[in-house]
């Protein structure tokens, strides 16, 4: 038996890849798929320098889609997979050699320091959420709901994923897709998630990740999206 949630809609989105810039370039991209990668990313113009100056790539890719969202004071929940790598393992490897980090450097190494910097900049007092799941901005709607629940009426929602650095590739199956993308969720009647133990067969669709599996659904129109992760039937119905 499939747990459904409350019903609810995508007031805003946004998205950015250094394949797939805009927000058109996007739902073509839904219609024929393909992963999206390469090196560049967006220099986040609108983010006060002093704060920009500390973001790295994959901050780059989660912020610049919400810089051009509709302004909110909503809470926000962050969701990246294995947060800030290329960060941590040069962290990493100061260590090795040097014994020691540089305390600032480090926490800008935890997984809530993308979002909170965007908190900052925009000076938001809002709840924040990091989330690293291997179900995704799945587990973010399931979230989502949760603060419904608590009487929010609007949740954002920043994913974001880069490429894994080289000393981590042979320890993961992730791919290599680099982007972020952003989603204004509140309750209404457009969607639902819903989870069961039954096994069944995930929908034929091109080898994404399940967040890009999901935007794809969200953009594309379909009724019925589906995948099988850890044993759990994830699934999103529209209507």
């Amino acid at each position: 038996m499939t747990n459904w949630s409350n019903s609810f809609d995508i007031k805003n989105w946004s998205a950015w890849s250094s394949s797939i810039r805009t927000n058109e370039e996007w739902v073509a991209w839904a219609s024929n798929p393909f992963t999206p990668a390469g090196d560049e990313f967006p220099k986040i113009v609108a983010m006060q320098p002093i704060n920009r100056r500390r973001l790295k790539r994959l901050g780059c890719l989660a912020l610049d889609p919400a810089y051009r969202m509709p302004e909110t004071s909503s809470p926000l929940i962050f969701c990246n997979r294995y947060g800030e790598l290329d960060r941590c393992c040069a962290l990493l490897t100061e260590l090795n050699k040097f014994g020691t980090i540089p305390p600032q450097s480090f926490s800008l190494a935890v997984h809530n320091a993308i979002p909170s910097l965007y908190t900052i900049d925009k000076k938001i007092n809002s709840n924040v959420i990091a989330i690293s799941s291997d179900s995704g901005v799945l587990s973010a709607l399931i979230e989502a709901q949760g603060l419904f629940a608590s009487g929010e009426s609007n949740v954002r929602i920043i994913v974001a994923e880069e490429q894994v650095p080289a000393p981590y590739k042979r320890y993961t199956n992730f791919s290599n897709e680099s982007y972020g993308f952003v989603i204004d969720v509140v309750p209404g009647s457009e969607f639902k998630v819903g989870f069961s133990a039954e096994q069944k067969n995930s929908d034929n669709r091109e080898p994404l990740s399940v967040n890009l599996n999901v935007l794809r659904f969200i953009l594309n129109g379909e009724s019925d999206f589906s995948e099988v992760i850890n044993g759990v039937n994830w699934q999103l119905r529209r209507g």
